[in-house]
């Protein structure tokens, strides 16, 4: 994580790449009819304060080690968010979902923020219905009005990369992050193929997001006796004032790579700084408990 200034960068998209895409998309267009987006499983419906957390992998290696101190369940709504990429700016689909485990051990590490306090760092693991739930938005190319949307717009979705790492949920209000996250952004277009994206699970965009202002907080404890407490961190936001971004992969019919070159021509990728990220309107849902056994039955007695 760097310093809050920001890199002031030029990016034009070059003019040739700009003609060929429109040349090329005009005899493609046919393709959009087919294009598909699966449905997603329904959540389990769960009663308060654990709604969302129907995933919650409390059966997982790591939530059932026998040195855990501390275990839980996150469910996190973003509202509303962007990525800036040098002077571009791509929406975040939204709401998206992030949803983990997490466990600190009883000699688990602690961090220092620059307040002071040593909160404690925790690892995750995703839920079973997986870590990122964000549905496609539609961003327009660079360089380019978007009069044919899905021709002079392509469809971005964020997806995992791995697991978030360095989980420090009370360094919230400091500069301290509070996790880090591997991503990669799927592109859709109709020149870019099915597997084309900006980011890979060996080489992803990892977003260390903090939470420079404090959210409105509130805890809850069990309805049903159990020894679970959930705190509710609402209205909050997340931000990354600078990150690096990797060139395009696969991008093309063959999903070769033989149209990296447009992605990485439109955005000027690879970028090693300048960009950023804030996701706003977070709400939080942080579920911690001493026993696994008792979030188990928490969680089940909210099934109904």
């Amino acid at each position: 994580m760097t310093g809050t200034a920001r890199i002031s960068r030029s990016r034009r998209p070059g003019r040739s790449a700009l003609r060929r895409l429109g040349a090329a998309t005009a005899g493609v267009t046919a393709l959009l009819a087919l294009q598909t987006t699966p449905a997603q499983a329904a959540e389990t419906p769960m009663a308060e304060p654990y709604t969302g957390m129907g995933a919650c992998p409390v059966g997982s290696a790591l939530l059932t080690k026998a040195d855990n101190l501390q275990v839980g369940c996150v469910h996190t709504t973003i509202g509303s968010g962007s990525f800036s990429i040098g002077d571009y700016t791509v929406p975040v689909g939204s709401p998206m979902k992030i949803d983990f485990g997490f466990r600190w051990a009883a000699d688990g590490p602690r961090a220092t923020t620059p307040t002071g306090s040593t909160p404690n760092i925790y690892d995750t693991t995703a839920a079973t219905d997986g870590l990122i739930k964000a549905p496609l938005t539609e961003a327009p190319l660079p360089g380019l009005s978007n009069f044919w949307p899905g021709v002079t717009s392509a469809n971005v979705k964020v997806e995992p990369a791995g697991q978030i790492k360095n989980f420090v949920p009370l360094a919230v209000g400091t500069e301290y992050p509070i996790f880090e996250l591997p991503i990669k952004l799927k592109l859709e277009h109709p020149l870019l193929g099915s597997k084309c994206y900006v980011g890979t699970d060996s080489n992803p965009i990892v977003l260390q997001a903090i939470a420079p202002n404090r959210p409105t907080l509130s805890q809850v404890v069990d309805p049903n006796g159990h020894s679970t407490v959930t705190l509710k961190m609402l209205d909050g936001q997340l931000v990354d004032r600078d990150f690096a971004i990797p060139g395009a992969s696969r991008c093309g019919l063959l999903t070769a790579g033989e149209s990296n070159w447009i992605v990485n021509s439109l955005f000027d990728l690879p970028s090693a700084s300048g960009n950023s990220i804030s996701f706003d309107d977070v709400d939080v849902a942080i579920s911690i408990d001493t026993s696994i056994q008792s979030l188990t039955a928490a969680l089940n007695d909210a099934r109904g």
